[in-house]
């Protein structure tokens, strides 16, 4: 007969709060927990004395400590990189991350709502935490990456906050308020980039909604300034211009007949 299977300290932590953080405390059994590692809850309860410990020790490893490494890395990215490749990298490493951070924080919420009605947040908000040392990160790839051309940037730090809101908003989005139909993470991030690379508002577009403008309005001024007809009105067909000519010349022949007419003679008075 052949030893049970074991399993180390760090794998049963990692497990664990991967299937708290998916089920929740009270919906989450040892049991659950053992067919993942494919043990007995007997194994566990070698390392931990309790479910409780047992969600205390993976809910705190799974508390934000670092950026990702798309994040840690970006200084020593060149400038000059195609800033799409660079942010699609950003983009595709951080939603998995910040999922998975967010995810625990909930559980970790809800199982503490009996006794606290806030969400304590697994930094100081006041220090130098992550979050904030991240997007210093972006914001000086964002300004390194105006001043080599090939970013137009105004703000930097604006910059950064924009992008990186919009990747946490697509995790809010279908985490906690479960939009419908769900969008894919590539399709989220096409159109993301689609707008940082040509964007959505058309120039003029405004204004020429706001005045009621035509489209063709320059060109219409430019063609009125040389003589000549405006592009947006259809030439006359031959058709028109014939009946309009024939009307012409029947105006001046009854004009003509008109004037050959001899003068009445006034009436004499008998």
């Amino acid at each position: 007969m052949g030893r049970p299977p074991t399993i180390n300290r760090e794998r049963l932590i990692d497990t664990a709060r991967r299937v708290f953080a998916a089920k929740g405390f009270d919906a989450t059994t040892l049991a659950d927990i053992a067919k993942e590692l494919g043990v007995t809850p007997a194994a566990i309860l070698r390392h931990v004395n309790s479910k409780q410990a047992l969600f205390g020790l993976a809910m705190q490893s799974g508390m934000l400590l670092d950026p990702p490494a798309c994040i840690l890395e970006l200084p020593r990215i060149d400038a000059k990189t195609d800033p799409r490749a660079v942010l699609r990298r950003i983009a595709e490493e951080f939603v998995p991350f910040i999922q998975d951070v967010l995810a625990t924080r909930i559980v970790v919420a809800m199982h503490a709502s009996s006794r606290s009605t806030s969400v304590v947040l697994p930094f100081d908000p006041e220090a130098d935490n992550p979050p904030r040392r991240g997007l210093k990160i972006v914001a000086d790839y964002f300004r390194r990456a105006a001043e080599a051309g090939v970013l137009r940037l105004s703000d930097p730090h604006a910059a950064a906050l924009l992008f990186m809101g919009s990747l946490q908003g697509y995790v809010l989005s279908h985490t906690v308020l479960k939009i419908t139909p769900p969008v894919p993470l590539n399709d989220y991030i096409d159109a993301l980039l689609d707008l940082w690379t040509s964007g959505a508002i058309r120039s003029g577009g405004s204004r020429a909604i706001k005045r009621n403008v035509s489209p063709n309005r320059d060109r219409d001024r430019g063609a009125r300034a040389r003589g000549d007809r405006p592009a947006a009105v259809h030439a006359r067909s031959a058709k028109a211009e014939a009946a309009g000519a024939e009307r012409v010349a029947r105006s001046a022949d009854r004009a003509g007949r008109v004037a050959r007419r001899r003068p009445r003679r006034p009436r004499s008075d008998r």
